[in-house]
């Protein structure tokens, strides 16, 4: 006969053995008190409530949990969102087909929406709906991106037809898991946790964000590349005006927003847009710590606190340009870093996994910014080599430790040199995190302004 256990067994349903050892009265005892506290129902309601509130913690977490679960159910099944179409948004995107684009592409032109799908952006009053679309290449091959679009439940009221806010977001990385149209589904893409999203949203505005070429879908994001992420900006608010649901008109006012990447993403659409997408009616850019310049980024980074940031840009100038041959060039380690930003680590982990990181230390020979072909292709990524047809807001921190200052200001004095209509905001004292929470409520009120026809303000020297 085997021992006995030394230790009592834990109970295999200890919320109901606790519940039950709670309960006085059994249930089927209790008289029916029909006069004094309502009907018989009301009665029975108001036991069960008061039996949960009895539960330790940990089992009332478990029961409300349980009955927010059958709720959104319903909430779903009135909506029409089936469960496969909630499931599908959280999936891995290297492991879902959603990401994966059909071959040969659709015919039609860039920004042809090729698929959609429904999705709750978690955290957000919107309805919201995961896109693929064609866009252009570095070389101007057509490709698939995949992006969002959010629609407000904000009624909108007035006679001209729903602003569509075309939104470049931040860095999220280099991996697939990385792309923002994952991010927002499954809560943790930072804009929106941190506010500007829901800012947006809340004014009645529709949002088209794009995930740039290369996040959820195949092949390497070419990230800091400018003309495919300028591209892949302006074509996701052309694919949303195709997408059914969302009921948006090809009228619509636009408006160009975005921070960090999305600044310098925001800027090079609003420099492309006049050539690459005329037909959209875009009544302002709002471009905040974009960078200017590229290798400039590179240079204050490389060895630095956020070096964690660089293998970024390798990765994405290497996308755009494979001859620059990144993979013959690093080393052992840089072969493992490399492997990890690719696959797996979105920004924070990141920087947290690899602060002072340097080239030194990935790549065999000279630094990258020593490199003759790397240095030409990083220049080729700058702004302000083209004027934008439409008003501008560039804004910056002055103590923005990640995007520094005058790396942003740059834009804003070429495009002066152009003969542009913009304005340039200091965010005060500020550092990258408080520039943009304290940035996007100013270049939210500047679009506002844009999209009611008032003149747009201009502080060029």
């Amino acid at each position: 006969m085997p021992a006995a256990h030394p230790f009592p067994r834990f109970p295999r349903r200890p919320c109901r053995l606790w519940r039950e050892a709670r309960t006085r009265v059994p249930r089927h005892l209790k008289p029916r008190r029909t006069s004094v506290h309502g009907t018989e129902e009301q009665h029975n309601r108001r036991q069960r409530m008061n039996r949960l509130m009895n539960l330790p913690l940990a089992c009332r977490i478990r029961s409300l949990g349980r009955m927010l679960g059958r709720w959104m159910a319903a909430l779903m099944l009135c909506l029409g969102v089936s469960a496969a179409a909630v499931a599908g948004p959280l999936q891995d995107p290297a492991t879902d087909a959603f990401y994966a684009p059909p071959s040969p592409l659709p015919e039609g032109p860039h920004g042809t929406l090729i698929r959609s799908r429904p999705y709750v952006p978690l955290g957000l009053p919107a309805w919201g709906w995961q896109i693929m679309y064609k866009s252009t290449d570095v070389n101007g091959n057509p490709i698939a991106v995949t992006g969002n679009v959010m629609v407000p439940w904000l009624p909108w009221f007035q006679s001209s037809p729903r602003p569509i806010i075309g939104w470049a977001s931040g860095t999220q990385g280099v991996a697939d898991r990385c792309a923002p149209s994952h991010q927002l589904a499954i809560g943790t893409e930072y804009e929106a946790i941190a506010g500007p999203i829901g800012w947006t949203l809340a004014r009645g505005w529709a949002i088209a964000m794009t995930d740039y070429q290369g996040l959820g879908t195949p092949g390497d994001h070419p990230y800091g590349v400018a003309a495919p992420t300028g591209r892949a900006m302006l074509d996701a608010v052309i694919a949303a005006q195709q997408l059914g649901g969302a009921n948006l008109s090809v009228q619509a006012p636009v408006g160009l927003v975005g921070y960090s990447q999305g600044g310098h993403a925001s800027a090079v659409a609003a420099e492309l847009q006049p050539s690459y997408a005329p037909a959209l009616k875009v009544k302002g850019v709002a471009s905040g710590a974009g960078p200017s310049s590229v290798d400039g980024l590179y240079a204050a980074h490389n060895g630095g606190l956020f070096g964690g940031a660089i293998p970024y840009l390798m990765v994405g100038l290497n996308a755009a340009y494979p001859e620059l041959n990144l993979d013959g060039i690093l080393t052992a380690y840089g072969k493992s870093v490399m492997a990890e930003a690719r696959n797996n680590k979105c920004l924070l982990a990141m920087a947290a996994s690899y602060p002072g990181l340097s080239d030194a230390v990935m790549v065999d020979g000279p630094g990258i910014l020593d490199r003759p072909d790397w240095k030409a292709r990083f220049q080729q990524q700058r702004t302000g080599t083209a004027t934008p047809a439409a008003p501008a807001l560039i804004y910056a921190g002055l103590l923005d430790e990640i995007v520094p200052y005058e790396n942003t200001k740059k834009t804003f004095t070429a495009w002066c040199a152009g003969g542009a209509k913009v304005s340039f905001r200091t965010i005060g004292i500020t550092e990258h995190a408080t520039g943009m929470l304290l940035g996007y409520p100013i270049a939210l009120d500047w679009m506002a302004d844009r999209f009611a026809g008032n003149p747009a303000p201009s502080n060029c020297p």
